[in-house]
Parts: C-alpha cells; sequence; structure tokens
C-alpha cells in the first residue's frame, strides 16, 4: 500500500500544548488483522489516563482497531504489512522527532525492528511487547533464521521488554536489556457471566437445545485445530448418543480454513462443526458455550483463554506454558496433553459427563480471572513507562 494514501489521515486529541506536558508514546503495530497485540493495545490507548500520557499510534488506520483508538490517540498512518520495506526507518524517525515522542512501543516482530532502529536515531527510548518469540514462527529454516537475525538487531537497541509469561520472561532475558512481565489483561466488568445476550449466536447457529463447545482463534497450526476435530471423532465414536446433539463453534480465520474444513469432511463430523468466521462479540459467544476448549500447542498467553474464565466456562485446554501458567489443572481448567486427540477427548468427556465438576471449573476459573484484571494490566504499563522515561529499568 502507498504510503501517500493515508496522508490527511491524521486524528488528533487535544491541543499541541496539551500534549507537550505529557509524557509522549507512541505504539506502533501492523492492524492487518484483529488479534491479540491490537486488542491489547487498543486497551492501552482507551485505558490510559490522558491527563498524564499523550499518545500516539502508528499502524495501518482501517478496521476494528483504528474505530475503537481513533477517538483517544493522535494516528499517525503507517503500512507495517510488507515484509521488508526500509522505507519505514526514516519514516518512522520523522514520526518520532517531529511529534517530540519520548517511548516509542512496538508489538509484532516488523514493528520492533522499524521502531527500534528508527528510536535509536532520535533519542527517544524503544519498548516492545513480546508475545510471541520470532522462534515460535511457523516459516522454513531460512525465514525463521533471517526473522532471528533480525530481532536479536532490534533488541539491542531496545530499551525493554515485556511479556506475558513468566516462561516467556526467562526465554528472553538476555536478550533485551530488562524484560517486565505484565501478564495480559481482562476487563471483568465486560466479560461478565451474569451479563450477556447469546440470542444472537443461538439462533444463527441453531444452537438450541445443543451441548455447544466451542474454540476461538486463529486458524493457524499454532493452535491445534486438527487434533480437536480428531477428538471430536474419537467422542462421537465413543458415545454414539451425542452425535445429534453436540455442536463445536470453531470462531476465527487463518490460513487453514479450507484445510479445516477438508478434515472435518473426511472424520465424517462435518455437521457437528461450525466455522463461524471471526466474532466480534467475543463475551456473548463465549457465553453461549458449554465447554471452551482451546488445543493449542504454542501460546504466549491467550485472552481467550483469559476471556472464557472470566465468563465461568468449564475449560478443556493444551497443557503448555502460556496456559499452564495462567490455569491450574483441577481446579480452573482440565489440562490434556498438547496434539494427542484420544487426550482431548477423554478430558471433554469427562466434562460432559460430569457436571458438578465442570461447573466448579468454571466458577474456580472465573475466581482466577479476577487476578488478571484491566486495571492492574494499565497500572503496570504507567509505571513501566515512568520507569523507561527515566532510565530505569
Amino acid at each position: 500500500m502507498d504510503q501517500s494514501a493515508f496522508r490527511g489521515a491524521v486524528v488528533s486529541v487535544g491541543e499541541p500544548s496539551d500534549m507537550d506536558r505529557k509524557l509522549k508514546i507512541l505504539l506502533v503495530i501492523e492492524n492487518s488483522c484483529y488479534g491479540g497485540g491490537e486488542r491489547t493495545f487498543s486497551m492501552l490507548i482507551r485505558g490510559l489516563p490522558p491527563e498524564r500520557f499523550g499518545l500516539y499510534c502508528a499502524s495501518l488506520p482501517s478496521g476494528r482497531f483504528y474505530e475503537e483508538t481513533k477517538d483517544r490517540c493522535r494516528f499517525l498512518p503507517l503500512d507495517l504489512t510488507r515484509r521488508f520495506r526500509p522505507g519505514n526507518i526514516p519514516l518512522l524517525r520523522r514520526l518520532i522527532a517531529d511529534n517530540g515522542i519520548d517511548i516509542v512501543h512496538s508489538q509484532g516482530a516488523r514493528a520492533d525492528f522499524y521502531s527500534a532502529l528508527a528510536a535509536s536515531k532520535t533519542g527517544a527510548k524503544a519498548a516492545a511487547t513480546v508475545a510471541m518469540p520470532v522462534d515460535g514462527f511457523d516459516v522454513n529454516f531460512f525465514r525463521k533464521r533471517a526473522y532471528s537475525v533480525l530481532a536479536a538487531l532490534a533488541a539491542r537497541r531496545t530499551a525493554a521488554a515485556i511479556t506475558v509469561s513468566k516462561e516467556l520472561r526467562t526465554r528472553l532475558e538476555g536478550r533485551y536489556p530488562g524484560v517486565e512481565l505484565i501478564p495480559n489483561p481482562v476487563d471483568l466488568s465486560m466479560f461478565d457471566p451474569g451479563n450477556f445476550d447469546a440470542t444472537s449466536v443461538m439462533d444463527r447457529f441453531g444452537l438450541k437445545g445443543k451441548l455447544v463447545l466451542g474454540a476461538l482463534g486463529r486458524l493457524e497450526w499454532q493452535k491445534g485445530y486438527p487434533f480437536l476435530l480428531s477428538a471430536l471423532k474419537l467422542l462421537l465414536a465413543r458415545e454414539p448418543a451425542l452425535s445429534g446433539k453436540l455442536v463445536c463453534l470453531i470462531a476465527g480465520s487463518g490460513s487453514l480454513e479450507a484445510r479445516l474444513k477438508e478434515l472435518a469432511e473426511e472424520e465424517g463430523i462435518f455437521s457437528n462443526v461450525v466455522f463461524c468466521g471471526e466474532v466480534t462479540e467475543v463475551r456473548d459467544f463465549l457465553g453461549a458455550l458449554d465447554i471452551f476448549v482451546m488445543p493449542s500447542l504454542l501460546e504466549g498467553q491467550p485472552l481467550a483463554l483469559l476471556e472464557a474464565m472470566a465468563m465461568e466456562r468449564p475449560i478443556v485446554a493444551s497443557d503448555i506454558p502460556g496456559i499452564s501458567g495462567t490455569v491450574t489443572s483441577g481446579s480452573t481448567a482440565l489440562l490434556v496433553t498438547p496434539g494427542d486427540a484420544q487426550a482431548l477427548a477423554g478430558g471433554l468427556s469427562k466434562l460432559i459427563g460430569d457436571r458438578a465438576f465442570a461447573l466448579r471449573l468454571g466458577r474456580g476459573a472465573r475466581a482466577a480471572a479476577g487476578k488478571s484484571g484491566l486495571p492492574a494490566y494499565l497500572a503496570s504499563h504507567e509505571r513501566f513507562y515512568q520507569r523507561l522515561a527515566r532510565g530505569e529499568r
């Protein structure tokens, strides 16, 4: 996309004199889709106190993220969708200098690279939220190697990193001058098990009288959806009475969508699976579920898991870092071996067959989600920015 197409698309908040009295933060993100990074940055932009922070955002000025944030920050249009565009470095450098930015906070490998190199020439401090290091990317050896080299180059020019789990903090220590642990948030006031309306979801997918399982996330290899489909086949073979009753909703989009639909057909369970596409009302989607399923193979700390916990859903999930650091098997979720369809089918069968246990897990999950509330997340970022501005790590 031509950067010139963005001219005139800047959204301003407050007069320049107001911004000059505040700590100026530029958030940089690709925004090619509404993923976890966009969701957390949206919460930051909408939640940080405007009397203390002057907020700017450099990304594509379109889509849900833009609509949520455009009235709460000064938008600086930037196209990061191409694999390599060296001109983004001087462009970002000008944006940083022209707006007197104090801290450049990026998310995503491409944004991290451009931001770190641009900030290093301006005196601004670069910070990066690293929810998934490049060694977890699903690319071939040579591309992963190239990404690793560029990530290392950016890390050396980054003042500090934020990450979302203890396991990731351990992996990142030594790569960055400092690593701060700030777990992902959930807005407990929004994701309230006593306040949702699942009517539209129930009606749209014909769920009345059904036993509803559900998964939410990008349709990519990290999410482990082929194992979920295999587990459903095993479950229905073991318990034929469920065939006309069980429905599994899979919400999200991604490169594996066509293949997953083919696999559901091959497994003979296509009538029991609904591919919902992107959902905008996540709370109401989760409210329609009897059981939330997360068969992931690799995670940082998934927002969908926290939201399902807050909605008091019984959860069956893979026992992997990022999930096991967020829930406890037997009290807030049921964890099973990742990539093991038999184990996943067994976990689903247990929750379906033991309603009292499922309800206890849901209540425990809601209580645990209270530790990941949005106010604590915002306060942690405030302290992080203030320390970074003072030259502390």
